[in-house]
C-alpha cells in the first residue's frame, strides 16, 4: 500500500462537508484508509494511528487542512484526490448566492430585515461571539450549536440576553424542539403537553423518547448548553426558559435535566421553581439514585399516565467480567452510566484522565474506563460521533486486537441529523469484536422513536444478530454491567485460556 500525505495551509470546511468527503473516498476501491480534517492535535495523533508519520506534516495549526490517503497504487490515490478537489470545490461553489437571493454580510442585519426571532449559529468557536451579539441587539433568541465557546464569551452573551428579556440556548446546543419543529439532532417525538430543558441534547432526547414510547408527548426542548447551571453563568439560560415555559400554555409539565449544579444557581433555580404555576420534576444526573428512566417514569406519575417498561433483548451470553470500555456519543448517557456503575461496583476513569485520547491510548488501559466521544476535545476539526462513527469503530477495532476479552458499552442515537445507520456503521467491528473474543460482551443503549428515519427496530435487529444486549433504556444498560463487574470483582480472563 503507498501512502500519500499532505497539509493546506489556511483553508477552512466545516467537519461535516469534510466527513462527507473522506467517507466517499474510502468507498472507492483500492483506497484502503483516508482522513480528510482540520489539523487539530487530536487529528495529527490519529495521522500515527493510521499508520502515517505525522512529524511528515510539518508545523501545523487549526486552521490548516490534512490530507492522508492509502492506496493500492499511486494511479488510484491521485484519482481520489481529484474527486476530493472536486467534492470540495462543489460545496464551495453551492453556497455562492442564487440569483435574485437576497444576501447580507451580517448575522444581525438578516434578523432584522427578516424580522425574525431565532438566529441558529455554527460557527468555530472562535467566530460565534460577534454574530450572536448582532442577533440578540436585533431582538433574536440564539441558538448556538457551536462549541468552543469560553466561558466568559457565554458570560456576556447570556448577560446580553437577559437585558433584552431573549434565551441564548447553547453554546454545544445541539438539540431543540420548538412550536414542533426540531432543531439540530433531534427525534421523531409525539406532540404533546411536556416541555423539557435541559443542559444536554442527548440526554433531552433520550428521555423525550422514553416519554414518547408511553404516548407522552413533547411540546418543546429548550437546550441551556452544558455549563449553564455551574455558578460561573448562574444559570442564566435556566432561569429564562423556566420563565418563559411558565406562560407556554401548550406546555403542562416542566423537566428539567442537568449534571448537578452549583450551590448558589441551585439556589436561584428552587427558589423560581417555587413561584411557577407549572409543576416542575428536577433530574440531576450524576446524582446518586438519579437516572433518566426515574425521571420518565416520575413525570408518568405525575401526569396520572402509564410508563412503559423499556424494552430489552438479551444475548445469552453468560457473564464473565472483563474490564470495561464504555463509548457513548452523549455526555450525559456517559455520565449516568458512570454515576451508576460507581455506586455498584466502583470508580471508573473518564475523558480528563487522558492527555490526548486515540484509539490507541484508550484500549492501552488497564481500568475500567467510560468516555464521552462528543467531548468537545474530542471533535475540534471533526464530524460528532453522532454524525460519524469512525473513531468509535477504530476503537473496536484496536480492541479485536487485544487478547483479554472486554465489556463494550454504547450508545446508538437515532434521529433527524444523526448517522443514517449508526449500528451499520460498526457492525463490522463488532462481529471482529464478538468473534475474536467469545467471552466478551457487548451492551447497547437505543436512543429513538419508532418513527425516527433510521429505523429502530432495523437497529435493534443488527445489534442483536451480532450478538449485543440492546436496552431502551441506557440507566438499565449501566445496571447489567454494573452487577456483571460487581460479580467478577472487575476482572477478566484471557481470551484463550
Amino acid at each position: 500500500m503507498l501512502k500519500h500525505l499532505e497539509l493546506r495551509r489556511d483553508v477552512y470546511y466545516d467537519s461535516v462537508i469534510l466527513f462527507q468527503a473522506s467517507s466517499q473516498l474510502r468507498e472507492l476501491d483500492g483506497i484502503d484508509e483516508c482522513l480528510v480534517a482540520m489539523a487539530t492535535e487530536l487529528n495529527i495523533r490519529l495521522l500515527d494511528d493510521l499508520g502515517f508519520k505525522s512529524e511528515e506534516a510539518g508545523n501545523t495549526s487549526t486552521s490548516d487542512l490534512i490530507i492522508a490517503v492509502q492506496g493500492e497504487s499511486q494511479e488510484i490515490i491521485s484519482r481520489a484526490i481529484q474527486i476530493l478537489d472536486t467534492n470540495l470545490e462543489s460545496q464551495s461553489t453551492s453556497c455562492s448566492e442564487p440569483h435574485g437571493t437576497q444576501v447580507h454580510r451580517s448575522l444581525g442585519k438578516a434578523v432584522c430585515t427578516a424580522n425574525a426571532n431565532l438566529a441558529i449559529i455554527s460557527l468555530p468557536g472562535p467566530h460565534v461571539t460577534p454574530e450572536a451579539a448582532d442577533a440578540l441587539r436585533e431582538g433574536a433568541n440564539v441558538m448556538i450549536f457551536s462549541d468552543g465557546v469560553s466561558i466568559e464569551e457565554e458570560q456576556k452573551l447570556k448577560a446580553l440576553a437577559a437585558s433584552h428579556d431573549l434565551l441564548v440556548m447553547g453554546p454545544d446546543c445541539g438539540t431543540a424542539q420548538l412550536g414542533g419543529i426540531g432543531l439540530g439532532f433531534c427525534n421523531d417525538l409525539s406532540p404533546g403537553q411536556v416541555s423539557i430543558i435541559a443542559a444536554s441534547g442527548t440526554g433531552a432526547q433520550h428521555l423525550s423518547c422514553l416519554l414518547d414510547t408511553s404516548g407522552i408527548g413533547i411540546s418543546s426542548i429548550i437546550g441551556v448548553g452544558g455549563r449553564d447551571m455551574s455558578d460561573e453563568i448562574g444559570g442564566s439560560s435556566t432561569l429564562q426558559a423556566l420563565r418563559m415555559l411558565d406562560n407556554d400554555t401548550a406546555t403542562t409539565h416542566i423537566a428539567l435535566i442537568s449534571k448537578p449544579p452549583g450551590k448558589k444557581t441551585s439556589r436561584r433555580i428552587n427558589k423560581i421553581i417555587r413561584s411557577l404555576e407549572t409543576p416542575v420534576t428536577i433530574g440531576l444526573i450524576g446524582d446518586p439514585g438519579v437516572d433518566l428512566t426515574k425521571v420518565a417514569r416520575k413525570i408518568a406519575t405525575t401526569q396520572n399516565l402509564p410508563f412503559r417498561k423499556p424494552r430489552l433483548k438479551l444475548s445469552g451470553a453468560p457473564a464473565t467480567g472483563g474490564q470495561l470500555i464504555g463509548l457513548f456519543s452523549g455526555g450525559t448517557l456517559a455520565s449516568e452510566a458512570g454515576q451508576i456503575i460507581t455506586d455498584t461496583a466502583g470508580p471508573v476513569a473518564g475523558i480528563d484522565t487522558f492527555e490526548i485520547p486515540t484509539p490507541q491510548a484508550i484500549v492501552d488501559r488497564k481500568d475500567n474506563v467510560i468516555l464521552d466521544l462528543g467531548d468537545d476535545r474530542m471533535t475540534m476539526g471533526k464530524p460528532h460521533p453522532m454524525i460519524d462513527g469512525t473513531l468509535r469503530r477504530r476503537i473496536i477495532e484496536k480492541l479485536t486486537l487485544k487478547p483479554a476479552p472486554r465489556l463494550l458499552l454504547f450508545d446508538i442515537i437515532l434521529g433527524f441529523g444523526s448517522n443514517p445507520d449508526p449500528a451499520g456503521e460498526i457492525a463490522d467491528a463488532l462481529d471482529g469484536f464478538l468473534r475474536s473474543h467469545p467471552k466478551a460482551r457487548a451492551i447497547a443503549s437505543v436512543v429513538g422513536t419508532s418513527r425516527d428515519p433510521q429505523g429502530l427496530d432495523q437497529q435493534w435487529q443488527t445489534l442483536t444478530a451480532l450478538g449485543c444486549d440492546v436496552y431502551e433504556s441506557n440507566a438499565e444498560a449501566a445496571s447489567a454491567i454494573a452487577l456483571d463487574l460487581l460479580a467478577n470483582n472487575g476482572k477478566f480472563e484471557d481470551a484463550h485460556a
